[in-house]
């Protein structure tokens, strides 16, 4: 098998490529309004064999020309993944591999988890609240956006919480808070899975303050409910505990890419006052994600890495989930992408069906992309 990898790179091109939401996506307790549309960096990479990767890249056109003339098998390692030297290029070297395989990515990292995963609507932001012009449109907002992903196939919802520490300051933001995860539950019925994220914007009190108010909501975990600290996430997973709350702390997407920043984050893993581990699929990669399973599975907690924002990063989360297991559920959004068809993955009652397709599974549309490149990338050849 790993001879099919002794092919050469003998181009490297990249894109621009737009995302399209159906609407415009609110505030959550940090930052205003997020929009309608992203912007991902996409990365091609060709061989002398014919066949080509794909996928978000960070790398720059200076770093790519350290690809040419690279064999594969220089580039990537079967037992670890993407070669340390060349993690900027992660996801197109992971779908370049697939590819040159005839394998899928998830059987690529041994296949042990369920083809059908589970996932999340993560687009209920704070939509309803303007404070420079004093808009106040209650509830309804929020459940419009609700019934929206409901009739996309979703079923399970995150609520974006917090209102209290920039736009509805004190109680006010707190009693809304309350109101709108109780409004989705009565909207969505008892079967649906509802987490709410508050962004680092609560204090411990007003945590229990709206817990507790909600209690019968059937809340399947927390999200960031203030800056990552080992002594409030145990203080505040006793407390949970205490009070008979059984609901999951979920934590990890806004960390610092370095390694110090990860082992202080880890432990909060070692010693229980994190359930769910979220960095972010895309910074820090595939790779580096599969070595720290190890952490994970040695925890017996689960992962649900942070995808909002991408396109593309749901997909690779669910393979990546399909492939090592331990995942809890995966964030997602209604949205499409210029020169990019998911048509593969399907989503039936609420779940993502992952096809058994030969790299991530998504196909490019290749001259489409031709033209992206012209008009906003590059290209690096021999």
């Amino acid at each position: 098998m790993s001879n099919d990898l002794d092919v050469t790179v003998t181009a490297v091109d990249q894109a621009l490529l737009v995302g399209t939401r159906p609407r415009i996506i609110g505030k959550n307790s940090q930052k205003d309004t997020h929009g309608q549309y992203i912007y991902e960096p996409v990365i091609r990479i060709h061989t002398d064999s014919g066949v080509t990767g794909w996928g978000w890249s960070k790398g720059t056109k200076t770093a790519a020309k350290s690809l040419l003339d690279k064999k594969v098998s220089e580039l990537f390692d079967l037992d670890v993944g993407t070669n340390q030297s060349y993690l900027d290029f992660d996801f197109p070297i992971w779908d370049l591999v697939g590819r040159l395989l005839s394998v899928s990515v998830h059987e690529l990292l041994g296949n042990s988890g369920d083809a059908t995963i589970p996932i999340y609507d993560g687009s209920i932001y704070i939509d309803e609240i303007d404070i420079k012009t004093g808009r106040d449109e209650g509830v309804g907002p929020i459940l419009n956006a609700v019934r929206m992903g409901s009739n996309h196939g979703f079923r399970d919802f995150k609520i974006k919480v917090g209102r209290s520490f920039k736009w509805m300051k004190g109680y006010p933001g707190i009693k809304r808070d309350i109101e709108v995860i109780r409004s989705v539950r009565d909207l969505i019925g008892p079967e649906s899975m509802i987490a709410i994220d508050a962004n680092n914007g609560y204090t411990f009190q007003e945590v229990e303050q709206v817990l507790l108010a909600t209690e019968d909501c059937d809340i399947y975990w927390i999200e960031e409910p203030f800056r990552e600290s080992l002594g409030k996430h145990l203080e505040l997973h006793q407390r949970l505990k205490d009070l008979g709350l059984n609901l999951l702390i979920a934590d990890g997407e806004y960390l610092e890419e370095s390694t110090e920043s990860v082992n202080k984050f880890t432990e909060l893993v070692k010693t229980g006052a994190v359930d769910v581990v979220q960095f972010d699929m895309l910074w820090y990669s595939l790779s580096k994600w599969k070595q720290y399973m190890t952490v994970v599975t040695q925890n017996n907690v689960l992962i649900s890495p942070h995808s909002f924002g991408s396109y593309l990063a749901g997909f690779y989360i669910a393979q990546f989930g399909l492939g090592v297991g331990r995942l809890a559920t995966v964030e997602m959004d209604i949205m499409s992408m210029h020169c990019v068809e998911s048509d593969k993955y399907t989503i039936r009652e609420g779940k993502l069906e992952v096809p058994d397709c030969n790299g991530f599974g998504l196909v490019l549309d290749h001259k489409s992309f031709d033209k992206e490149v012209l008009k906003s990338g590059w290209k690096l050849s021999l």
